[in-house]
């Protein structure tokens, strides 16, 4: 009877190791998947560069996208079958192929006015071993356009619900309206609050300084700053740790160059430093005496008042001769155009460019 129970005990003291046993490894096997499952989300997210705005009832249509789109194509830099491809494999290649695909050439925007909606928010880290000259210009150019395009919009946007306010002699101003206002006023540091004074501030910067400010910054998209951390126009930051230290900065001095999330960011910042820092007070007086005499903004006239933003005392001779050289004054009239959904529907699989069946 003892021997019976002894061994009862062992069976039953064995189903309890076998039972906690299974019991761990069920909440292990779970662990795992979970981990995998938010690393697989991860990595699917990581390198996106390239982004085409469509609108989903074009998916029914085929129509031109309109205003409320929301649906976005990613170009992802995602290998689906390999976990991820690094950054450094978005290349020049893939760029020229992305810019083919949807018919974007320069001397067509040139002659047209017209820019695809493309958003590019990185570099190809290759770009500074473009041989060609007139082939980096070319591509570095079809970058930024949009991105200049479109913050200028937003710009134009706010300018005009300014206006929408001071129209209506604040009247009928609502409570949203009124704190909105008092934001602005603070974005763009307007310490009077008056609303004519804020105009000023907040108007659009010519295509035609940004780019040539952006290609002698960033020497052309070529620049440590601009690959590492994708800084066009070579601001400055006090804040450490905030951006890139140049290999060249004098040892008693503690600024860095600003560094940005992706292109876009750059030129949002580039734009709000122009237009709220005091140091280009008399660039935006100028700008606004254009607005006053209800002419267009001359960019070549305009840039003698940047001199404060570079130590350089030929740049604005320098932003004059890029300008002009380059013939960048074709694209202050440029506007943004919506892809059609069977151009905009392409996406980068295992790096090369596709269209989708």
């Amino acid at each position: 009877m003892k021997s019976f129970l002894k061994k009862s005990k062992i069976y039953n003291s064995t189903i309890y190791r076998a039972g906690y046993t299974f019991y761990g490894l069920s909440i292990l096997s779970i662990f795992v998947v979970i981990i995998i499952s938010i690393n697989t989300k991860i990595n699917m997210s990581n390198n996106n560069y390239v982004n085409v705005e469509i609108d989903q009832k074009e998916e029914l249509n085929r129509e031109p996208i309109t205003k409320n789109s929301s649906k976005n194509i990613n170009y992802n830099l995602t290998n689906e079958l390999n976990s991820k491809i690094e950054a450094i494999n978005f290349s020049t290649s893939d760029l020229k192929n992305i810019f083919e695909n949807h018919a974007y050439v320069i001397d067509n925007v040139r002659d047209q006015k017209q820019v695809p909606d493309i958003t590019i928010t990185k570099f190809p880290k290759d770009f500074n071993l473009i041989s060609s000259t007139e082939d980096k210009k070319s591509l570095f150019i079809k970058s930024l356009l949009p991105l200049i395009i479109k913050e200028n919009n937003k710009i134009t946007y706010i300018n005009r619900n300014i206006k929408k306010i001071q129209n209506s002699k604040f009247e009928y101003i609502s409570k949203s309206d009124a704190l909105w206002l008092k934001r602005q006023y603070m974005n763009y540091k307007v310490e009077s609050h008056n609303i004519n004074d804020l105009l000023i501030k907040v108007d659009v910067i010519p295509v035609s300084i940004a780019l040539a400010q952006a290609a002698i910054e960033s020497g052309w998209g070529t620049s440590r700053f601009v690959i590492e951390g994708n800084a066009l126009f070579g601001q400055w930051s006090w804040f450490k740790g905030s951006g890139i230290v140049p290999e060249k900065r004098d040892t008693e001095k503690t600024y860095e160059i600003k560094s940005f999330d992706n292109l876009g960011n750059s030129v949002a910042s580039y734009m709000k430093n122009l237009n709220s820092n005091i140091n280009y007070e008399e660039f935006r007086m100028a700008r606004n005496s254009f607005r006053t005499n209800k002419s267009s903004i001359n960019s070549i006239e305009l840039i003698e008042f940047l001199s404060n933003y570079a130590e350089n005392t030929e740049y604005s001779k320098i932003l004059k001769k890029i300008i002009i050289k380059n013939n960048l004054k074709d694209f202050d009239q440029a506007t943004i155009y919506r892809l059609p959904y069977e151009v905009a529907n392409l996406t980068l699989l295992n790096s090369k460019l596709v269209t989708k069946p």
